[in-house]
């Protein structure tokens, strides 16, 4: 069974809501699915809610490319005041240059690593390390809890498996 302490805490009834506050991964997944953004939530989110507790920068989410989401995606993402960072440096301050999200950055890019008034937050329209994957799968057999979509523990440790990175491995042997 998957965990489900820290999730309930943040949707408590009795506690003031702390949706809109910065910080909170879940104010971004709230805005997207008050958008109606067909979606599942993976990486490290979804590695504590199935049991494993650790530390993540960000939030990672699979969504599913088509006509009509794109643009759910689009207008969630604009609400949320979504932006990329570019390669270019500001020249007065050495900083990367960050762009709005755009409909046609959304239509064409396959990964976005963005940035948001939330937090950072991590689109991918495919299945990381698994090609052949088909996204609506994923999507299919999440698991809701408080109203959102958790990547299933079979396809979340498929996932880890096939990934190389000393933290996805180490998920792989922490999860049940």
């Amino acid at each position: 069974m998957a965990s489900s302490t820290l999730f309930a805490a943040i949707t408590d009834p009795d506690e003031p809501d702390m949706s809109m506050e910065l910080g909170n991964p879940f104010a971004q997944i709230d805005v997207l699915l008050s958008h109606n953004v067909s979606l599942v939530i993976i990486g490290g989110y979804a590695v504590i809610y199935h049991g494993y507790v650790r530390s993540t920068e960000d939030v990672d989410i699979i969504f599913e490319r088509n006509g009509e989401n794109e643009l759910r995606l689009f207008a969630a993402l604009s609400e949320l005041d979504a932006f990329w960072i570019g390669e270019e440096l500001d020249p007065e301050t050495g900083i990367e240059l960050t762009f709005p999200v755009t409909p046609g950055y959304v239509a064409k890019t396959h990964l976005m690593m963005l940035g948001t008034r939330f937090g950072y937050l991590d689109v991918f329209d495919f299945v990381p390390g698994l090609p052949a994957a088909h996204v609506s799968e994923l999507i299919r057999t999440a698991e809701l809890n408080t109203g959102r979509p958790f990547v299933s523990l079979d396809w979340l440790k498929r996932m880890k498996q096939v990934s190389n990175r000393p933290k996805d491995r180490d998920d792989f042997q922490q999860l049940p």
